[in-house]
């Protein structure tokens, strides 16, 4: 009977820890400049808790910059201050109430990685001449159209396929445009 109860335990510990690391494999950029800053997954430890009523457990708030360097430069920054986790999301101490936190914390990380991507398209876009402003434009309307549509599919990471296609979608189109 205790051997019984020890093994439930170790299983819900070792599925706890699988779900722990984020799925994308984040690797700093060879430029002089970082698209992405920070120039790795966010963590908990980055965003703001909050007490506000809202009706989500997190947000992830990006900030997409044009630097006017030669030649322009992009740069997608996260915002911890208007990132923002609810408290018993990440105090959580109980197995199954840590795994939700690492999901949730999969899917936001995954928001900051949809903006780096189309940061870093842009940069290589930049390469042909494109007009910096109309390509910050862009870029700034189709990081808030992908990031719903995300949020839309997956229901806020809830639905683990589409959550899964997703990352998987992204990690490959982040390796095709810089080698990521």
């Amino acid at each position: 009977m205790w051997s019984r109860s020890l093994q439930s335990i170790l299983v819900v510990v070792i599925i706890t820890l699988t779900g722990c690391a984020s799925n994308i494999q984040w690797k700093a950029e060879e430029h002089p400049l970082p698209a992405c800053i920070p120039d790795h997954a966010p963590t908990w430890e980055e965003f703001t808790k909050s007490y506000g009523n809202y009706k989500n457990s997190a947000q992830t708030a990006v900030v997409i910059t044009l630097d006017q360097v030669d030649p322009p430069f992009f740069q997608a920054r996260f915002d911890p201050d208007q990132s923002w986790v609810r408290p018993h999301i990440v105090d959580a101490w109980y197995p199954y109430e840590q795994s939700i936190a690492n999901r949730l914390l999969r899917h936001e990380q995954l928001h900051f990685a949809i903006s780096c991507l189309l940061v870093r398209q842009a940069n290589t876009s930049m390469e042909t001449g494109d007009n910096p402003y109309q390509m910050l434009q862009l870029v700034r309307a189709t990081a808030t159209r992908l990031n719903r549509l995300y949020d839309k599919e997956t229901n806020h990471g809830t639905i683990a396929k589409k959550q899964a296609q997703w990352e998987q979608d992204v990690e490959q189109q982040l390796e095709e445009v810089t080698g990521f």
